[in-house]
């Protein structure tokens, strides 16, 4: 799926459909008090869509903290499929890791997870992790490539995270560790690096960010090592 190519058609809609999206995870999705009264990331991509595609993109946060793939198998049916979502984010594989659930059953919920959103005729973007830091062991990277296998061989989105993050801990851990608010948690300024990234992957525009969250600190580093760079002109806003 062409991310960009999506979103420009969702922009050519304007006045004449709305779309809705729901962002599907656990605690790095969740809204709640971690966030230091800050956007969390699909915050910030929501802001995102709605500035640059249109104010006819909805958004809706299905987070819920300690969940793995299982459960979000287990709500899908209440917290998911009732809203008739257009698009589906999910960000998933952390718990999992730390639960030491199967790669074997972890590939097979997220296939699960993409077969019931295909069916209910909501289209699926799977987005892996963040890296997480040192003292929250080193297996999380085998769920990620979980991840990458299932999106490419589903021919799902994927927004590829840690493979922009995880270079950036490998070769800078002390900055990195300015962005964690824990060994496997984002502090706000992170939550916007992540959200921005995702925008970009999608084509849009970065979000007016405060000034003091210095996102631009951190940004050259991440583009060094592969994240997608601003684009200063993009046709499809124009």
């Amino acid at each position: 799926m062409e991310l960009p190519e999506l979103m420009k058609q969702w922009r050519a809609k304007r006045g004449q459909e709305s779309f809705r999206v729901v962002m599907f995870g656990s605690s790095n999705t969740e809204i709640g008090w971690h966030s230091e009264g800050r956007h969390g990331w699909p915050c910030w991509l929501s802001c995102i869509f709605r500035a640059s595609v249109g104010q006819h993109i909805f958004s809706l946060n299905t987070g819920i903290g300690g969940n793995t793939a299982r459960d979000l198998l287990g709500r899908i049916r209440g917290d998911v499929l009732p809203v008739q979502p257009h698009l589906v984010i999910i960000t998933i594989g952390g718990n999992d890791y730390f639960q030491k659930h199967s790669l074997d059953e972890f590939e097979a919920n997220l296939r699960k997870l993409h077969q019931i959103l295909r069916d209910a005729g909501a289209l699926v973007v799977f987005q892996t992790y963040y890296a997480l830091l040192p003292e929250a062991g080193a297996g999380l990277g085998a769920y990620m490539d979980v991840i990458r296998r299932v999106a490419r061989t589903t021919e799902a989105g994927l927004i590829d995270q840690y493979a922009w993050f995880g270079p950036w801990r490998d070769g800078a851990l002390e900055q990195y560790r300015q962005i964690m608010r824990d060994p496997a948690h984002l502090k706000p300024v992170g939550n916007a690096l992540f959200g921005t990234l995702a925008g970009r992957t999608f084509g849009c525009q970065d979000p007016a960010m405060p000034a003091d969250l210095e996102i631009h600190n951190y940004l050259p580093a991440l583009e060094a090592v592969g994240a997608p760079h601003r684009k200063l002109k993009m046709d499809w806003l124009e």
